[in-house]
């Protein structure tokens, strides 16, 4: 029994955002202009060393996109993709941010535990010069 116990104990907090979510939202323009999401979906794992995105996605109006999936190392609460660190994740909130100086957009992406089953999902572009599109939803666990 302790070593089950021991076992349990030892798994990190964060391997909470494990799982199956999906929900709805909203995704916002610079322009104004909004689309209602009536889809918003993550299926990803997560244990002690890595992140992954099996696959993801939303459906907003016109808006629509599909996540390929990826992998991140987890190194003391911290996210890193080979040796660049891009953010942080822990029991309650995991967030990065990706920036491409090709054409100098960044790309951050949030998710906040909210309760055992719920996960507040916040996606927002930067291409530069302002904040391009927002995405903001809440999921639920599947």
């Amino acid at each position: 029994m302790g070593y089950i116990l021991g076992f349990l104990l030892s798994l990190p907090l964060y391997a909470s955002f494990t799982g199956s979510y999906s929900g709805t939202g909203r995704a916002v323009f610079a322009s104004g202009r909004v689309y209602e999401c009536s889809d918003i979906f993550l299926r990803m794992h997560v244990d002690a060393e890595n992140f992954r995105l099996r696959e993801g996605g939303y459906i907003c109006g016109i808006l629509q996109a599909s996540f390929d999936a990826y992998r991140l190392t987890i190194k003391d609460g911290s996210l890193w993709h080979k040796d660049k660190l891009l953010g942080i994740i822990n029991e309650q909130e995991m967030r990065y941010e990706i920036f491409d100086p090709l054409d100098g957009s960044t790309y951050r992406l949030q998710l906040y535990k909210k309760g055992p089953y719920e996960i507040a999902y916040f996606e927002e572009w930067h291409d530069g010069e302002k904040i391009a599109l927002t995405v903001k939803g809440r999921l639920l666990s599947q």
